[in-house]
């Protein structure tokens, strides 16, 4: 760590260093050159940062985008009381959301991010994993790493068997299709000759309900008991209509019917 260090306060160049007017052009931008120039040529207190200030600022940085649900690195979501106050995370046409935002992030901690709201400057917030990443809480971002690659192998190896299991299904469904298809009576009617047999079942069975109910109705009706045989002794010819009526008046009241 130390001869890279030494590497770049020696030898490497700040390609986009904002340079003063009086500054000679021939002056690399290189910060150690840089800074013996402005030993000789500037004046005043060299300024003292707090050391989390200095740490923060040594971090790695990265664009970070911004969504309804919190700024988005390696694809974990984070989230401050700053953005919310700031209404980003909801879409309104008052609201004025950059796309994104530079952060800084701790290689050894994946919890926090440090997010620079102003444009080249140190001013930043603090924002912390959101339940959405919360499998992610504690770990390092080299572990997040890892496990999310794991996870994107889980997942090719499963789309592989969803993608099987789907054909499967199809040539299932399609073995079903066919059989039904096969199943099917050949005689098609019309809609015309459906109705009209609709129409003679129902009228079938109302002949058999008919039929039925009449077939009840003489069960239940009223027998007539006929009389016993005339003995020889007493043969009914002999007998007078008045007699008859006397001793036999069903009988006789029918046969008076009958004439």
């Amino acid at each position: 760590m130390i001869n890279s260090i030494l590497m770049h306060n020696n030898t490497h160049q700040l390609r986009h260093y904002d340079r003063d007017s009086d500054m000679p052009s021939d002056l690399p931008a290189v910060p150690l050159q840089l800074w013996n120039w402005g030993l000789q040529h500037r004046t005043g207190k060299l300024r003292s940062v707090s050391e989390k200030s200095l740490h923060i600022a040594l971090l790695p940085r990265k664009k970070g985008t911004l969504s309804d649900l919190g700024i988005k690195l390696f694809g974990n979501y984070y989230i401050c009381a700053e953005i919310r106050e700031q209404g980003w995370l909801h879409r309104k046409n008052a609201v004025n959301r950059p796309k994104s935002l530079v952060v800084a992030y701790d290689p050894i901690d994946a919890n926090t991010l440090y997010v620079f709201y102003e444009k080249d400057s140190l001013k930043y917030w603090q924002a912390h994993l959101s339940d959405r990443s919360r499998e992610f809480r504690y770990c390092s971002f080299w572990e997040v790493w890892q496990i999310q690659q794991e996870q994107k192998k889980t997942f090719a190896t499963q789309e592989t068997k969803s993608s099987l299991a789907l054909e499967e299904l199809e040539r299932e469904n399609e073995k079903i299709i066919q059989k039904a298809i096969k199943s099917k009576p050949k005689t098609f009617q019309t809609k015309t000759a459906q109705l009209a047999n609709i129409n003679d079942n129902r009228r079938q069975a109302k002949d058999e309900e008919r039929q039925s109910r009449q077939k009840n109705k003489a069960r239940t009706g009223k027998i007539i008991q006929l009389p016993k045989t005339i003995t020889k002794e007493q043969n009914k010819s002999q007998l007078s209509d008045e007699e008859l009526a006397l001793k036999y008046p069903i009988y006789h009241n029918i046969l008076s019917d009958d004439d």
